[in-house]
């Protein structure tokens, strides 16, 4: 019995479906460690002292950096006819797109309520300013 064209892509699609499971196994541990590490960051062994957690830009890099290498594994597996492959880590990038979108934008409305309303710098008496002769301000006391 001869093996068709068709047969190729069917042990073809075997290791493409291997792949994208495996690379997405990899991803998601990796997404985990990162979310984990930022969690812990917080903890105190303090019972009176409320977690802090610090600012998330650099976990957010971080991220970044995961789904960068998931378009390029989509870019790859796309250019070698990994169907599979680069659908899913297609994917696995747009979603972390929004992730890190979704944490920068919640960092920078936290990082808006922190700052301390501004304060007025002068609060003494307005002088003329018109520039010509202090005649024209004796009216205001300039």
């Amino acid at each position: 019995m001869r093996a068709t064209p068709a047969d190729g892509d069917r042990r073809d699609l075997g290791s493409d479906i291997g792949a994208a499971f495996g690379l997405a196994v990899v991803e998601v541990f990796a997404l985990a460690v990162i979310a984990g590490h930022y969690w812990i960051s917080g903890w105190s062994f303090d019972p009176a002292r409320s977690p802090r957690y610090g600012p998330v830009w650099g976990h957010l890099v971080a991220i970044g950096v995961v789904g960068a290498l998931a378009g390029w594994a989509a870019w790859r597996a796309f250019r070698r006819g990994a169907t599979v492959t680069a659908w899913g880590q297609g994917l696995m990038a747009g979603l972390v797109i929004l992730v890190v979108c979704a944490g920068a934008a919640g960092q920078v409305r936290e990082d808006a309520g922190r700052r301390p309303a501004p304060e007025a710098t002068f609060t003494g008496e307005v002088g003329c300013r018109s520039g010509g002769g202090s005649h024209e301000c004796a009216d205001t006391g300039g």
